[in-house]
């Protein structure tokens, strides 16, 4: 036999309300339908659900473990009717790739949040599953239009305590034998690796990280130093920044990219680059 949701309802008001006039008062129904309906469930179920008394309502055993289950059901009957009668959300597919710490994006989401309200944002995995990229120009797909949002140059991350702290800037043949943290999901981390190895110098590999977050962390722990990107030293507190030598000419020029024939996000581009500037920008002509 199938549970009615509405006697369901009038069981949870009355476990919740301990008694039967009160949960007929908040059901806004006179008081023999609470009855009727517990008396209902209790006829399916085989058990009875309260203790009357005179002091009210007490669930038995079999009523606790209906409560939760109860308002389960009445959950997941109240969201299908959501999902039926408010309009589908548009997905705002977004990806950031490994070496972009999410918090730097605070001012796109931002942005988002306040001229697109409507829009469900969802991190991707891959740039091709993602209709908005915080990418390098050199990494955005073909075709992309991109708009330039920075360009900085990459330090030396040195633990606070580290005897090299201070340097005033590294050059290649101080990496010489250094523990230096791997950053594989970073573009210029093979550039970086074939340059070193032509100049001859060695260096330990102390640790790999999967994420910048993970990286700048490893880094304050002592486990080795890293080369990051400038802007990303200021959220490594306990770690040192120092300027490389001319000789490593290493730099990302990150923007934001989206397919040309993308109608909501071309006009918006500009926009969204600016937010993530620093810069005021408009509303977006056409959204709330």
């Amino acid at each position: 036999m199938l549970f009615d949701l509405r006697a369901l309802g009038y069981f949870v008001a009355a476990y919740e309300e301990g008694g039967v006039t009160a949960a007929a008062r908040r059901c806004h129904v006179a008081q023999p339908s609470i009855s009727m309906a517990i008396k209902g469930l209790e006829d399916v179920l085989g058990s009875p659900l309260f203790q009357r008394s005179r002091a009210g309502l007490a669930p038995t055993p079999a009523g606790e473990r209906l409560y939760p289950r109860a308002c389960s059901l009445l959950a997941q009957a109240g969201a299908m009717v959501r999902d039926f009668r408010e309009a589908p959300r548009e997905v705002l597919a977004l990806h950031l790739p490994d070496d972009v710490l999410l918090r730097s994006a605070a001012p796109l989401l931002s942005w988002i949040d306040a001229h697109w309200p409507a829009a469900l944002i969802r991190l991707t995995a891959t740039p091709g599953e993602a209709r908005l990229r915080l990418v390098a120009d050199h990494c955005k797909p073909e075709g992309d239009l991109f708009e330039s949002v920075a360009r900085e140059p990459y330090v030396m991350l040195v633990p606070e305590r580290h005897p090299l702290r201070f340097k005033a800037r590294f050059a290649l043949a101080d990496l010489q034998g250094l523990p230096l943290i791997e950053r594989p999901y970073c573009p210029l981390h093979e550039r970086f690796a074939r340059l070193l190895a032509q100049q001859g110098i060695t260096f330990e590999v102390r640790a790999s990280a999967a994420r910048e977050e993970a990286l700048l962390q490893m880094v304050e722990l002592g486990l080795g130093l890293a080369v990051v990107p400038q802007s990303h030293a200021a959220h490594a507190p306990r770690c040192i920044a120092r300027p490389l030598d001319a000789a490593l000419p290493f730099a990302r020029h990150l923007g934001l990219a989206c397919a040309p024939d993308d109608a909501a996000l071309v006009p918006a581009l500009p926009l969204m680059a600016a937010a993530l500037q620093g810069q005021p920008a408009p509303a977006m002509a056409g959204r709330a």
